[in-house]
């Protein structure tokens, strides 16, 4: 069952981590963008974060083949949008 992130966000700001499996793969889906950015970060100790692969501005999915420890999504940038970001790991 994927589990929310960020419900219909109108703000900049990270979602709280989740702690997945490491090695194993995790998907992000991120819908509601009108105008804002989302990405996918990831973190081996919860504390210095990475983003991993390309920031979606639309919207869209994200793939990682082989996820760190924890995973959030991060909304960068926000003009306009409800934006929900859901990750199934």
């Amino acid at each position: 069952t994927p589990t929310t992130l960020l419900s219909a966000v109108t703000s900049t700001g990270a979602s709280k981590a989740v702690q997945c499996d490491a090695g194993s793969p995790a998907f992000l889906q991120v819908n509601g963008i009108t105008s804002a950015t989302v990405a996918l970060q990831g973190s081996i100790d919860g504390t210095n974060w990475s983003t991993i692969g390309t920031a979606l501005t639309a919207d869209g999915l994200i793939t990682v083949a082989n996820a760190p420890k924890y995973l959030r999504a991060n909304c960068t940038v926000y003009v306009s949008g409800t934006v929900t970001a859901k990750i199934l790991y």
